[in-house]
C-alpha cells in the first residue's frame, strides 16, 4: 500500500475517533458484537460504512467487502482464533500480546478501507450517509430490524468528526 498522504492521515485519524467513541458506548459495542458473532459482521467495515461522509456505489462498496474479507479471512481471523485458544491465566502474557497484534491488523484494516475508497478528487462537502442503506448493502444477512435497533441504540453518531 502506497504511503497515506496528510489528507489521508487526518481522515483516518478522525474515522479512528469515531469508531474508538463508538467502540467504548456499551449498547454500540453489544450490537457490533452480536452483529460480528451471530451474523458475520465484519466490525471494522460496517464501523467504515457508518464513518465515511462520501458517497460510493454499490459496486464500489461490495470491492470494499470483498478486499476486508480477504484481510479478515487471512490476517485478522487467523490472529483472533489464536488468541482465544491461549487465553488462560498461565498464557497470560501471551494473550495479551495476540489482543495487541489484532488490534492493530483491524487498525491496518481500517487504513486499507480508507485507501481504497479515496476518491480522486474530493467532493467540497460531506454527503448526507444513509447508514441502514450502507449496512443492507454490506450485509444483506443483517435483519433491517437488527440495524435500526444498533443505530437507535446508538451506532447512529458515527459521521465525520
Amino acid at each position: 500500500m502506497p504511503e497515506a498522504t496528510s489528507a489521508e492521515a487526518a481522515d483516518f485519524a478522525a474515522f479512528r475517533a469515531c469508531a474508538e467513541r463508538l467502540w467504548d458506548e456499551p449498547a454500540a459495542r453489544q450490537h457490533l458484537l452480536r452483529w460480528q458473532d451471530d451474523y458475520g459482521v465484519d466490525v471494522m467495515l460496517a464501523l467504515f460504512a457508518l464513518w465515511y461522509p462520501y458517497p460510493l456505489t454499490s459496486r464500489q462498496w461490495h470491492a470494499l467487502a470483498a478486499s476486508a474479507r480477504h484481510w479478515q479471512a487471512t490476517v485478522t481471523a487467523r490472529v483472533r482464533t489464536l488468541r482465544r485458544a491461549l487465553r488462560t491465566p498461565e498464557r497470560h502474557a501471551l494473550y495479551r500480546a495476540l489482543l495487541e497484534l489484532e488490534l492493530q491488523a483491524e487498525h491496518l484494516a481500517g487504513r486499507r478501507l480508507l485507501h481504497m475508497a479515496r476518491p480522486t478528487v474530493m467532493p467540497a462537502t460531506p454527503a448526507k450517509v444513509d447508514q441502514t442503506r450502507r449496512l443492507q448493502t454490506l450485509f444483506p444477512q443483517l435483519p433491517t430490524i437488527e440495524i435500526r435497533a444498533g443505530l437507535r441504540d446508538g451506532l447512529r453518531t458515527a459521521g465525520p468528526t
